[in-house]
């Protein structure tokens, strides 16, 4: 299934401000790279004065967060298919494959906290996952089984991941970035989620 057109156009190399110059070289400089294939800063380079502090925030979760790397994907991948965020999932399709995880990996994820491939900290955090996009909390019996796993500065890394990716799924969907071509075979190779408001 191909990708609807964008709702907001990316910017355009004659578009570029001085500001959106800074914020792409900014991006550079902590490695970010291929921004011109980079659907999302090019998208989101319409709003520098929203993008650049929401980065900032991003980078903490994808690189200093206390959270093990493994789990933090896991969660954010379980978000992106309970969320039905089609670009999400499949941009992290590719982040996962870097750091080490599998197509079985992403078949677990999609069947949910049953598979048998978790350990017990992975099924507690997507039960976890699973809870919070369904009510916005935790009850005592999830919050108690991940905690086990992990300590008090990585169960607040945990819910900021969550809730930013919520936060993100919301904003690409209704945004209706487009995936990439890379991403869309990615799609293709390991499924993508469908929209609960029909096709796009």
């Amino acid at each position: 299934m191909s990708d609807p057109a964008q709702r907001i156009p990316r910017i355009t190399e004659a578009e570029r401000t001085e500001e959106v110059r800074a914020m792409f070289a900014a991006m550079e400089g902590v490695g970010v790279t291929n921004i011109d294939n980079n659907y999302v800063l090019l998208t989101f380079a319409r709003y520098p004065a929203l993008t650049k502090p929401f980065l900032e925030f991003n980078r903490h979760l994808l690189t200093t967060s206390l959270l093990p790397v493994r789990l933090r994907q896991i969660a954010i991948l379980r978000t992106a298919w309970q969320r039905r965020a089609r670009y999400m999932w499949s941009s992290h399709l590719r982040m996962s494959l870097r750091l080490g995880l599998s197509g079985e990996d992403f078949a677990a994820v999609r069947e949910g906290a049953d598979a048998a491939r978790w350990s017990a900290a992975e099924a507690a955090a997507i039960r976890a996952v699973d809870q919070l996009c369904k009510h916005s909390d935790l009850d005592d019996e999830h919050w108690n089984a991940l905690s086990h796993h992990l300590d008090r500065r990585q169960m607040m890394d945990f819910l900021f991941t969550v809730g930013a990716y919520v936060l993100l799924a919301i904003t690409f969907n209704s945004m209706r970035v487009e995936r990439e071509p890379q991403l869309q075979e990615l799609g293709h190779q390991h499924g993508v989620p469908e929209s609960s408001l029909g096709a796009k």
